[in-house]
């Protein structure tokens, strides 16, 4: 049996959600339920708030929730950017 893992199991709840948009039925509640579970258990996960952001922008539209979460993803990933070129300079110099 696989131990628990808080961004695995919300990585795996963006990967339902995204299957649920893919799919041909309605299933808007579905989604948004497992994209607010996912937030609950990593919110801090780029993958995460990205997908979120997109839902809340483009699927059911609620731009303030969108924006807030876009702003919180492109902070961790500039963090994650910064993080990146420490590695990259340490290799270099």
């Amino acid at each position: 049996m696989r131990k628990r893992n808080n961004r695995t199991d919300a990585f795996e709840l963006v990967d339902r959600a995204i299957r649920l948009q893919l799919s041909d039925e309605d299933n808007l509640s579905e989604i948004e339920l497992c994209l607010q579970k996912a937030l609950a258990l990593d919110p801090d996960g780029i993958e995460v708030l990205e997908e979120s952001a997109h839902f809340y922008d483009s699927v059911v539209p609620n731009h303030s929730k969108a924006r807030r979460l876009a702003r919180k993803c492109r902070e961790k990933a500039l963090m994650l950017i910064a993080d990146m070129d420490n590695i990259i300079e340490e290799r270099i110099g």
